[in-house]
C-alpha cells in the first residue's frame, strides 16, 4: 500500500505541539521541585519552632523552686509551665509561703498561696476552682496564653523503640560508672583520709539505693548491666559489680548524671536534681520518690506509654516510664539467655568431640598396655623353656655316667 505524504504544514504543526508538550512538562517539573523545596523548608522551620517552644517550656518548668513544689498548691508546676507561668523565686510580703509567678509574654503576675485542694470542703473547692481559672484569666487579654496551653509541646515518655531504650540505659549507666570509678581511684590514692569519717570525695560516691523492684526483676537488671559492661570493657578485666548494679538501677528509673565535678542525679523530664553529697551517711536514695509526682517516669497518665511486649495481656493499660524499661529489660534478658543457651549447646558439641578423642586415646593406651604385657609374657615363656632344656640335658648326662 502506498501511504499518502503529509504536507509540510502538518509536520510543522506536529513539531510545534511536541515543543509545547515538552515545555509544559519542564515547567511542571520545575513547579513540583519548587513546591517540594518550599515544603521541606516549611517542615524544617516548623521543627525548629517546636524545638524552641519545647526549650522554653522546660525552662519554665525548671524555674520552680522547692518553696513552690514542697508545699501543697492548688496546681502543680507542670500545669503552671503549660500555661506560660514561670516561678520568680519571690514570695509575698505578708506570707512567705505565697509564691509569685509571672508570664514572660504579658508580664502578668499571679500569687499562689499554700493549701490542699483535695480537702472535701466547699470553700476550699471554690478557691481551687478560682485558681484553676486564674491560669488563663491572670494573663493579659492580648496574651497568647489566653487560648490555653500550646498543643505543639508534648509532655510524655520520650522513648519509642527498644533500640533507643537500650542505648539510653547503657549510656546513662556508663557515665555513672565512669564517674564512680574516677572518684574511687582518687580516694584510694589519698592515704591521709581518716577511716572514721567520710571525706568530701567519699560523699560524692553513689549512696545506697532504695527501689520498688522485686528480687527477680532486680536480678535481671544486675545481670544485664554486668553483661553490657563486660561487652564494653576488655576481656578478662574485672568488673565492679556493686557500681554496675547501682548505675543501671539509676538509669532504669530515668536518672542521668548531674555533673562530672558534682556527681548526683537529675531528670530531664521533671527537672528534679540531687547531689550525692546531699545524702547523709545513714540515708538511702529513693530512685522512685525523687521524681516529681507528675513525671512520666513514675506517672502513667503523663507518660502515655504502653508495654513494648507484643504478647502482653494488658497491652492496652497505660504504664509509666520505669515500668516500660522493666519490660525492656525482660525482653533483652530473655534474648541474651537464649543466645547463651545456643552458645552452651555449641560448647556441648565441642565437649562431645573432646570426649570422643579422650575415648580413642584411652583405647590406644589400653592396647599399648596389652601389647606390653604380651611382650613380657612371651620373653618369660622363652626363658622358662630354655631352663627346662638345660635341666633335661643334665639329667641325661647323669644317667649315662651311671
Amino acid at each position: 500500500m502506498i501511504k499518502s505524504k503529509r504536507s509540510f504544514s502538518l509536520i510543522a504543526e506536529a513539531a510545534d505541539t511536541d515543543d509545547e508538550s515538552r515545555e509544559g512538562k519542564r515547567q511542571q517539573t520545575e513547579q513540583d521541585q519548587a513546591e517540594a523545596e518550599a515544603a521541606a523548608k516549611e517542615a524544617e522551620a516548623r521543627k525548629a519552632l517546636i524545638a524552641e517552644k519545647r526549650e522554653h517550656f522546660f525552662s519554665r518548668l525548671n524555674s520552680y523552686s522547692p518553696k513552690f513544689y514542697c508545699r501543697k498548691r492548688p496546681f502543680t508546676a507542670l500545669e503552671c509551665a503549660k500555661y506560660g507561668w514561670r516561678d520568680t523565686h519571690l514570695v509575698g510580703k505578708k506570707d512567705a509561703k505565697t509564691c509569685i509567678l509571672q508570664c514572660d509574654d504579658c508580664q502578668g503576675k499571679m500569687f499562689v498561696i499554700t493549701f490542699d485542694p483535695t480537702i472535701d470542703n466547699p470553700k476550699v473547692q471554690e478557691v481551687a476552682k478560682i485558681y484553676k481559672e486564674s491560669l488563663i484569666l491572670c494573663h493579659a487579654e492580648a496574651c497568647r496564653w489566653r487560648n490555653g496551653p500550646d498543643t505543639d509541646v508534648v509532655y510524655n515518655f520520650p522513648i519509642q523503640s527498644l533500640e533507643d531504650g537500650v542505648n539510653r540505659l547503657q549510656s546513662n549507666a556508663f557515665f555513672f560508672i565512669f564517674t564512680q570509678k574516677r572518684f574511687k581511684n582518687k580516694i584510694s590514692k589519698d592515704t591521709s583520709t581518716p577511716s572514721s569519717s567520710p571525706s568530701q570525695d567519699e560523699m560524692k560516691l553513689i549512696p545506697p539505693l532504695q527501689h520498688p523492684l522485686d528480687d527477680l526483676t532486680y536480678s535481671r537488671v544486675c545481670a544485664l548491666g554486668v553483661h553490657f559492661q563486660q561487652q564494653r570493657q576488655e576481656i578478662g578485666k574485672p568488673v565492679d559489680t556493686d557500681t554496675v548494679y547501682a548505675a543501671y538501677l539509676l538509669s532504669l528509673f530515668g536518672w542521668q548524671l548531674l555533673s562530672d565535678m558534682v556527681p548526683g542525679i537529675q531528670c530531664d523530664l521533671c527537672c528534679s536534681k540531687r547531689g550525692f553529697h546531699q545524702i547523709k551517711q545513714d540515708e538511702t536514695l529513693d530512685v522512685l520518690k525523687e521524681h516529681k509526682e507528675y513525671c512520666p517516669w513514675v506517672n502513667p497518665e503523663t507518660a502515655d506509654a504502653y508495654s513494648p511486649k507484643v504478647h502482653y495481656s494488658n497491652r492496652d493499660r497505660k504504664i509509666c516510664g520505669y515500668e516500660w524499661m522493666v519490660d525492656l529489660v525482660a525482653i533483652e534478658y530473655s534474648l541474651i539467655m537464649r543466645n547463651k543457651l545456643l552458645s552452651l549447646s555449641a560448647r556441648e558439641a565441642t565437649d562431645e568431640k573432646r570426649n570422643e578423642l579422650k575415648q580413642k586415646t584411652y583405647k590406644a593406651n589400653e592396647l599399648l598396655k596389652l601389647w606390653d604385657s604380651y611382650s613380657s609374657n612371651s620373653s618369660g615363656s622363652s626363658s622358662s623353656s630354655s631352663s627346662t632344656t638345660t635341666t633335661t640335658t643334665t639329667n641325661i648326662g647323669d644317667n649315662q655316667q651311671q
